[in-house]
């Protein structure tokens, strides 16, 4: 157990977005909560909150801070506003974990860690990304939670993929846009590959463009987002499965989401998806996923939806091969088959004459055997 502090925003009876920072502090308060942990095969899935307290002063000052940072630029403030309209919920956790943050996007809560920062203006960067992720699932009828087991697996990797990268070319660029009044948040952010590109087009270049091209298509790069990313990813995947099949949800793994589409909704700022063309979210680039990931989810779709695998999977290509995944299984002989090393034609013919050779000296015996009787 854990202590979490927890910002809620209160239900006006005739909801309005803020329009003044000193609304938006109105129009939230903040509760301390306790959090238990469902854990399953593939690790935890989700968080259940219980027990409140009062905020302490120190709190209070920090989320102050937080916010008041994140509004000190446009797309900030626009930002806030929308996330307290939704009725997201924000709390801090405590202790040390292994998260800068996370979002709890089917319970409308957000995730801080201050201990993670070493900065009111890091904490501020991990606020904007968390944020971003609101957004995203309130633009699309809740994709990034529960829901997601609508659409078919390969548009869900494609959506949750460029919901991530999207954060994170969000927070580079409000990190970038910060970063001479507040230097230290670099300290926080510059570890990250993303954060690097984007900086280091907008030093050369100076195109917003160009900056967030860049930082999006280095997130699908980054080698270890990919094996962690790709992990938690199918980890869900089958968790919202198992919740389709329990209720009993017929139009489960049937819809499908244009990368068009993806790209409209996963951005909160026009100026840095612009150079983005929809082709790259199913490029090999972006597009692939390991055999094993591969080998999970068929499991998983056989499983929850009466041996049927999903098709989609196909149009995926493998790590592994570079290839797309083909989806047929072969035979087990011709498995074993192609184990077996292969004979040059020359042994191949010294074995058929072999054969020949036994086969006609057994004849030989035999008609020796018979004439004797």
């Amino acid at each position: 157990m854990s202590f979490l502090s927890d910002i809620f925003k209160k239900k006006p009876q005739q909801p309005e977005p803020p329009r003044t920072r000193e609304e938006m502090e109105d129009d939230l308060s903040i509760r301390e909560l306790s959090t238990t942990s469902i854990q399953t095969a593939n690790g935890t899935l989700q968080q259940t909150f219980q027990r409140s307290r009062a905020p302490l002063d120190e709190e209070k000052k920090l989320l102050k801070d937080t916010f008041d940072l994140i509004a000190s630029v446009p797309q900030g403030k626009k930002l806030l506003e929308e996330v307290a309209k939704s009725g997201y919920e924000f709390y801090f956790e405590a202790f040390h974990g292994r998260n800068d943050g996370c979002a709890f996007v089917d319970q409308k809560k957000i995730m801080l860690c201050p201990c993670q920062h070493t900065s009111v203006a890091a904490l501020a960067a991990t606020a904007f990304h968390e944020m971003t992720h609101a957004v995203q699932n309130e633009r699309t009828k809740g994709m990034l939670g529960l829901s997601s087991a609508q659409y078919n697996l390969a548009d869900q990797f494609k959506f949750h993929r460029a919901a991530e990268a999207a954060a994170w070319t969000e927070e580079a660029k409000f990190a970038y846009q910060i970063k001479d009044q507040h230097p230290e948040v670099e300290n926080h952010v510059s570890a990250f590959p993303m954060y690097r590109a984007f900086a280091e087009e907008m030093e050369k270049s100076g195109d917003m463009t160009k900056a967030g091209e860049a930082a999006f298509k280095t997130w699908y790069g980054y080698k270890h987002y990919q094996s962690v990313y790709e992990d938690n990813h199918v980890s869900n995947f089958s968790y919202f499965m198992d919740q389709a099949y329990a209720s009993r949800k017929e139009d489960s793994l049937s819809a499908s989401l244009s990368s068009e589409e993806v790209l409209n909704k996963v951005f909160i700022s026009e100026d840095i998806k612009q150079n983005i063309q929809p082709e790259f979210l199913t490029s090999k680039e972006a597009f692939s996923v390991s055999e094993n990931a591969i080998e999970r989810l068929n499991k998983a779709t056989m499983l929850y939806f009466n041996g049927r695998k999903d098709p989609s999977l196909q149009n995926m290509y493998s790590y592994e091969t570079g290839q797309k995944h083909s989806g047929q299984e072969q035979p087990k002989e011709a498995v074993a088959a192609s184990a077996r090393p292969k004979e040059s034609m020359m042994n191949a013919l010294t074995q058929i004459d072999k054969a020949a050779k036994t086969k006609k000296a057994i004849a030989v015996k035999a008609k020796k055997r018979s004439a004797q009787h």
